[in-house]
């Protein structure tokens, strides 16, 4: 409910107030033994007046169940979540917290706004004494509230219909009392105990001491490691921080990642509320029953320097069930809120490039395909004015096939660019068996040893991609017949287009 429909209508007392209990919700009223007395509105009526600080306890019982605000304990877990409550400064003096929710968040915002019901209550309207109070809904009430003050000395009310012109208004009544009254209350008072625990489940402040430049995250959040696990990452999956800053896997193999993918998981990671509580302290049969036995996803990460786990159990209709590591509670998301996280897995995560060496690195390519050898080598001498004591520059040269001289600065940076530019558009775990297809190798200027790809056909519109023996997932053929086209014209030096 809005704050605006919550909030108390506080005006200076009318009321006689006797030693700090009031006498107003004590009296019977006078009148025949009609329904009512006169009603009276003429001016808002002051029923208790206290702060914060004079509440002992206060319970309320409900038809949702009971529960008990005390003053909370240094070290309770609490949230500072901004209260809507409009009684000054004396509402925030106290923090509040929830006696059966020991060890649970708190939202201190709404505790503090359900709290005032019990020191500071004031009438809209005096509606007399009924002879039936059945008809106000106050024989058996919606709640019944029972504030126990430090001086010991008690404020107890029952709160019955809400009114027909207004439904945020109800009638109420003294615990011992006849004489009905309209009052405007919090919501809290008609919701379960659990109604109090903060529903922000992950709120990572971003890292103000690392740029985005030297972050992981464009929103500035330092991750430095994510672990991955449950059925959507069978063989877990871990994501490092590198030398440039960057997250990429490190297991179940090195993989880059897809970006786009990556900022949609660590919105998540770092921002997640609930939609409600599910349940409280699960056992063993909670946990099976909202699929936290055997999640979907399990992700431990460390951001900013702090460490979290948020785990997912099973899919309710639209909402996910929930838990973050340390909470006892089982939240149900909405997945809308989540979606960054539980649409993803290895593949997903993944980057669908198959392999980007630098153009200047590389020496020698090698295709060999049905259509015979393509052998494209590249020579380089320095280019002592461009070069520096740090970094050396250099001129370069192509030729492809009989050492027949081509045009490097623009055909065969148009050619690799198509090359390097060969996506995988679907998952594959499976080695091939055979021969492959086609197989690209790569030599290098300053590393030993060779790189290679080779492309296995699976069907006729598909090849399974395996670099230097590493299933990456299947290729379209048609974005094969592109690279070894451009491959072809890049020998017969027609003009290649970077596509």
């Amino acid at each position: 409910m809005k704050s605006s429909t919550r909030n108390l209508i506080i005006v200076a007392a009318v009321a006689v107030v006797l030693g700090g209990t009031v006498v107003i919700l004590n009296q019977t009223g006078g009148g025949s033994s009609g329904s009512s007395s006169a009603a009276s509105s003429s001016a808002a009526i002051q029923l208790i007046s206290k702060s914060s600080e004079n509440v002992a306890s206060m319970k309320v019982t409900n038809k949702k169940g009971s529960y008990t605000l005390v003053p909370a304990a240094a070290g309770s877990l609490v949230s500072s979540a901004a209260s809507s409550a409009s009684s000054g400064s004396s509402a925030s003096a106290v923090t509040y917290t929830v006696r059966e929710l020991s060890g649970c968040p708190i939202n201190t915002g709404e505790t503090s706004t359900v709290v005032q019901n019990g020191f500071s209550l004031s009438a809209t309207k005096n509606i007399g004494t009924a002879s039936n109070l059945a008809d106000y809904g106050l024989k058996d009430p919606q709640a019944t509230v029972e504030v126990t003050f430090k001086d010991g000395s008690t404020f107890g009310y029952k709160i019955g219909n809400a009114t027909a012109t207004d439904s945020t208004a109800y009638y109420m009544c003294g615990m011992k009392s006849d004489n009905v009254y309209v009052v405007s209350i919090d919501a809290g008072l008609l919701e379960d105990a659990n109604y109090f625990i903060t529903k922000d489940m992950v709120s990572v402040s971003a890292d103000t001491s690392t740029t985005a430049s030297s972050s992981s995250s464009s929103s500035g959040n330092d991750f430095t490691q994510i672990v991955l696990g449950g059925s959507n990452f069978p063989n877990g999956a871990t994501l490092q921080k590198n030398a440039s800053g960057s997250l990429a896997f490190v297991s179940p193999a090195s993989y880059d990642v897809d970006s786009n993918s990556l900022t949609s998981m660590e919105s998540v990671l770092t921002s997640l509320a609930a939609e409600s509580v599910a349940a409280v302290r699960p056992d063993a049969a909670a946990l099976k029953k909202y699929g936290l036995d055997k999640p979907a996803i399990t992700a431990e990460y460390t951001v900013n320097k702090k460490a979290y786990k948020l785990i997912v159990g099973a899919q309710n209709g639209k909402n996910y069930y929930a838990m973050v590591d340390g909470v006892n509670v089982v939240y149900n998301v909405s997945s809308d809120n989540i979606n960054g996280l539980v649409s993803q897995n290895l593949f997903t995560l993944r980057s669908k490039m198959i392999f980007l060496p630098n153009i200047t690195t590389v020496k020698k390519i090698s295709v060999v395909s049905g259509k015979g050898t393509n052998e494209i080598n590249v020579t380089r001498t320095e280019n002592a004015a461009s070069s520096t004591q740090d970094k050396k520059a250099y001129n370069y040269k192509v030729t492809g096939n009989a050492g027949k001289a081509l045009n490097y600065d623009s055909n065969y940076r148009n050619m690799y660019q198509v090359l390097i530019g060969l996506t995988v558009s679907a998952n594959a775990e499976k080695m091939p068996t055979g021969s492959p297809a086609i197989t690209v190798k790569y030599t290098y200027f300053d590393q030993s040893g060779t790189s290679t790809l080779a492309l296995y056909q699976t069907d006729s519109r598909r090849y399974t991609a395996v670099l230097n023996g590493k299933v990456y997932g299947l290729c379209a053929k048609s974005d094969v017949n592109n690279v070894l086209q451009a491959i072809a014209d890049f020998e017969s030096g027609k003009t290649v287009s970077a596509g």
